[in-house]
């Protein structure tokens, strides 16, 4: 049986995530902003839920699925990035998640500093981001190319898809994860949000949240 050859495309950003807008008043304002901001972040990438529940009054289910759904994107774009069809091996799915997490872990930021403008409040965040998938990029292109090979000599014509697909995943998924106990960093980004607040509740927009998403990595 003729096995398909993998090749690497585009990496695809991760969708923007629900952000909730929070109650609650406070005389330092900057300090409350600053700390939902963190909240958003900790629970998008970190799965720390505590400070998110507290600013937002959402529930652990809630941000428990606000959690698993960012690290299932992340998942997915892993596998379009290089090409990866588990369609046969869908238990794999949640070696990627658990990848995901793994990768996420690195998260690399600070608050620099929130500020009052003309017409509101803005956050400004340094954000390094993760350098990952060029960290990587050598060590995948050559187990990519020692597999086509592979492939391309019958070596996997006797394997059913199932033991295909989990065979190059789980390679796949080693070196990610080797790279990422070393995780590089690309230079400091500065992304400015700003605080939507109605005076009842405050938010960031989901544009600017896709700000904050689109700096975590570095993709060239």
């Amino acid at each position: 049986m003729r096995r398909h050859i993998y090749r690497l495309i585009s990496f695809t950003l991760m969708l923007v995530l629900c952000v909730f807008a929070c109650t609650g008043c406070s005389n330092d304002k900057e300090k409350l902003y600053e700390n939902y901001v963190k909240s958003l972040i900790g629970i998008n990438y970190l799965g720390a839920s505590a400070d998110y529940i507290k600013a937002t009054g959402a529930s652990q289910a809630d941000a428990d699925a606000l959690y698993e759904a960012n690290m299932k994107l992340l998942a997915d774009n892993i596998l379009t990035y290089y090409g990866v069809v588990i369609t046969d091996a869908p238990e794999l799915e949640s070696e990627y998640i658990e990848l995901a997490k793994h990768i996420y872990s690195k998260v690399n930021y600070s608050i620099d500093r929130v500020y009052e403008g003309k017409d509101s409040y803005y956050v400004d965040i340094i954000i390094y981001p993760m350098d990952i998938f060029n960290q990587c990029a050598d060590d995948v292109y050559a187990y990519v190319e020692v597999f086509n090979t592979a492939v391309s000599n019958g070596s996997y014509n006797e394997y059913t898809l199932n033991e295909y697909e989990t065979i190059f995943s789980r390679g796949l998924i080693d070196i990610l994860f080797e790279g990422s106990l070393v995780m590089e960093y690309a230079e400091p980004q500065t992304v400015t949000v700003q605080i939507i607040d109605d005076g009842k509740t405050y938010k960031i927009s989901d544009s600017d949240f896709l700000k904050i998403d689109s700096a975590m990595f570095n993709i060239n």
